[in-house]
């Protein structure tokens, strides 16, 4: 597994990275959301510094998964459930 360098495009500006041939794709791919997520915040409040619209992308991507979790925590839980009854 050797790493190549990987330039991801954030709010108009270019950041490198280390990344396997097999972390690239998804390296992208996280990138273009980051980058989706920080034009939105960016359009709604286009005098918002570059920092400040970094911190709420983060907080809005991390409420997000904690969301996601939850719902696969319940789900789990239903699945044990379930289980636990056909047995």
């Amino acid at each position: 597994m050797s790493q190549q360098t990987v330039t991801v495009r954030i709010l108009n500006r270019d950041y490198q990275f280390a990344a396997t041939d097999e972390e690239r794709a998804s390296l992208l791919s996280a990138a273009d959301q980051l980058d989706a997520t920080m034009r939105s915040i960016k359009g709604n409040n286009s005098t918002l510094a570059a920092d400040k619209v970094a911190i709420m992308a983060a907080l809005n991507m991390s409420h997000e998964m904690m969301q996601l979790k939850q719902a696969h925590n319940k789900i789990s839980q239903l699945t044990n459930q379930l289980q636990s009854k056909l047995k």
